[in-house]
């Protein structure tokens, strides 16, 4: 009887080892579902998220720019600028002019504390007076030792004085001749002394050393003042002086490019402060040194007429030009439009376009490349002035996708 039950108890156990794979699959079954669902729902989120593109603006090409050789960044700068300090120490009593007035070589630009100047001038000028009583005597003492020697060799020649007599006025005429070179070398000494002390009180007063207009105060009334120094910028500057009438372009040139410039070599000047003007100007000077940290050079560019409203360090860019532009061409507009090299695509045709964004969709526009231009190729036909292209544009870009416009150099 207890066999019996005990096969009924064994009927009714579950056999678990019968179908194991089974069981596995439903165990992951779930939670791979899961992730299949998140990964479908990321990608989707990938494909629906904007891209970001760098753009640029179509622009029009600004006169004289064709003739354009190679092309440069750079800034205004003055042949003739420099920080007008005092050339003694002293306190600042007076700065008689302001930032923005234009002053006249030789004007008084601001006057320092002169008393301690003024009592030594006063002094060495006392001290010259005397020197100069002292060589009246001394001039005069010689004189009569001078006299009294000739009286004193006729008696000897006669016989009336002795030997004696005569040596001791010889050695009074020689003694008093030296007292009268050493008078004038002491008058000199004071006259000296008196130029030195009336340069340091005339170097109380600072005056212009050219004309030009003061761009920077550095200094104002009651400050102590040390003399120009030459480690550190600034020290004991009271105004910067600016010639704005010898303006001119300081362009940084690669040096794989240098070579290609000439002294006298025409140039176009284009002026960030006035995007619409060009001005005509010539390569002046090459410097002669290289900075090495950047591969550069510097060349100047000075300006045929310096045009109004320019100013020191306003940003410029200088086309250096293969022949020279006439007044005429340069006031005539050129209707080629330039947008940057790397906007520029080619089609499996071979039709060369770029991707405008238009309301912040793409929309890929033909264009016609009529030449390269430098970084820029010029359009015979395009989008208008103004539009945004894609530049360097990838693979993966379609038309009317959405984007996220992000301007070159930003």
């Amino acid at each position: 009887m207890a066999e019996a039950q005990a096969q009924k108890l064994n009927a009714l156990r579950i056999d678990r080892s019968a179908h194991p794979r089974r069981r596995l699959g439903r165990r992951w079954f779930i939670p791979l579902a899961l992730v299949v669902v998140l990964a479908l729902l990321a990608a989707a989120m990938v494909v629906g998220r904007a891209p970001s593109v760098r753009v640029a603006e179509v622009r029009e090409a600004r006169p004289g720019e064709q003739q354009t050789e190679l092309s440069a960044a750079g800034y205004v700068a003055s042949r003739r600028r420099s920080v007008i300090a005092s050339q003694v120490a002293g306190r600042l009593l007076e700065v008689a002019v302001d930032e923005g007035d234009a002053v006249k070589e030789g004007q008084v630009l601001a006057r320092l504390d002169d008393r301690e100047a003024r009592v030594a001038d006063a002094r060495v000028r006392a001290e010259l007076q005397a020197a100069s009583q002292r060589l009246i005597a001394a001039r005069a003492t010689a004189t009569r030792a001078r006299s009294e020697l000739g009286r004193a060799e006729q008696l000897a020649q006669a016989g009336v004085v002795s030997r004696a007599s005569l040596e001791e006025a010889q050695t009074l005429a020689s003694a008093s001749s030296a007292e009268e070179q050493a008078a004038v070398a002491q008058l000199e000494v004071a006259r000296r002394a008196s130029e030195a002390a009336g340069l340091q009180l005339s170097h109380t007063v600072v005056r212009a050393p050219f004309a030009g207009t003061v761009v920077r105060k550095l200094a104002d009334e009651g400050a102590v003042l040390a003399p120009a120094a030459l480690e550190q910028e600034n020290i004991g500057g009271i105004v910067e002086l600016v010639d704005l009438g010898a303006l001119e372009v300081e362009a940084e040139v690669s040096v794989e490019q240098l070579p290609r410039i000439e002294l006298g070599q025409p140039a176009l000047v284009f002026l960030d402060a006035f995007p619409d003007q060009s001005f005509r100007a010539k390569v002046r000077s090459i410097r002669p040194a290289i900075d090495r940290s950047k591969a550069t050079g510097d060349v100047n560019v000075e300006f045929e007429e310096i045009p109004p409203g320019v100013l020191p360090d306003m940003g410029a860019r200088v086309a250096f030009l293969k022949e020279e532009v006439s007044p005429e061409a340069l006031a005539s507009k050129d209707s080629a439009l330039r947008v940057p090299a790397a906007a520029v695509v080619q089609g499996g045709d071979g039709q060369s376009a770029v991707w405008v964004v238009q309301d912040g969709r793409l929309k890929r526009q033909p264009v016609q490349v009529a030449e390269k231009v430098g970084e820029e190729v010029a359009l015979a036909k395009g989008p208008p002035p103004g539009t945004q292209v894609v530049v360097s544009p990838n693979g993966n870009l379609r038309a009317g996708r959405k984007v996220k416009v992000q301007t070159e150099g930003g």
